[in-house]
């Protein structure tokens, strides 16, 4: 199995956005139960909070309140409410102890990004363990979480210093969507939707941004839905997917 890692940005929009979010990440959502969710109820008691404990309605409430105390009363339909950060393990990685990596991201968010960290949940009821980062981009009195997200240019300033700080110290690598060729990553596309196509996350407020990043880089959502990948047939497609990394020892996770 590829030891890949992900880590994606997101922007939480429309006026119960963050609240949407919440509510999946804390789990409360029941229409995503069910025969045709990717979330395994009974793994659910598995997950955790290394932030608040407070109820989804009680932390948008608290967004909101920080936002009016800054003269952010009505703010417009296409602002950007929140920030969410994402970080995934391969699929393989739930029989092993993935908690200090979790913390590991939950201190580089705090270090490497500004605004008030409102949740920080670890879910390991889908395929591939992951954690969901929700970020109130309130800097200086501004909502700034378009500037935060910023460009492709800035993504991939993150992965690398994420790469470079904590997950090749967890002998993981980067995936490399130009790895794959247009025919594959379309072919991967095509799978992922299929996959998705009676999920939740279709009604949710942050489809089309889903949607938008699945099309630029379908490979590490199939990786997050157990969708097998093209057979490699590049061998430094392979030896990417593999790396242990560089530098000091890897911790096994």
């Amino acid at each position: 199995m590829a030891a890949s890692h992900l880590i994606r940005l997101g922007k939480i929009k429309g006026e119960n956005g963050v609240l949407v979010a919440l509510k999946h990440n804390k789990r409360t959502l029941q229409n995503e139960r069910g025969a045709s969710a990717n979330i395994d109820a009974t793994r659910t008691s598995l997950n955790y909070s290394l932030s608040s404990k407070d109820k989804p309605e009680t932390i948008a409430r608290h967004a909101k309140s920080q936002m009016i105390l800054a003269g952010i009363e009505n703010p417009r339909k296409d602002q950007v409410k929140a920030v969410e950060v994402i970080f995934s393990l391969p699929i393989d990685r739930h029989q092993q102890d993935t908690e200090q990596f979790f913390i590991d991201c939950f201190n580089w968010v705090k270090q490497n990004f500004s605004g008030e960290l409102l949740a920080f949940d670890i879910h390991l009821d889908e395929a591939a363990p992951h954690a969901h980062a929700l970020i109130l981009p309130l800097i200086d009195g501004k909502m700034q979480g378009r500037d935060m997200v910023g460009s492709t240019g800035n993504l991939m300033r993150l992965i690398n210093k994420f790469h470079a700080d904590i997950a090749r110290h967890y002998g993981l690598s980067r995936s490399d969507k130009k790895r794959l060729s247009n025919m594959d990553k379309q072919s991967l596309e095509k799978l992922v939707l299929t996959r998705l196509s009676n999920d939740p996350a279709r009604q949710s407020s942050v489809w089309a941004c889903l949607r938008d990043a699945i099309h630029d880089d379908p490979l590490p959502y199939a990786q997050m839905l157990s969708i097998k990948p093209p057979q490699a047939t590049n061998k430094s497609f392979v030896a990417i997917m593999t790396s242990k990394g560089k530098g000091k020892a890897t911790n096994a996770i």
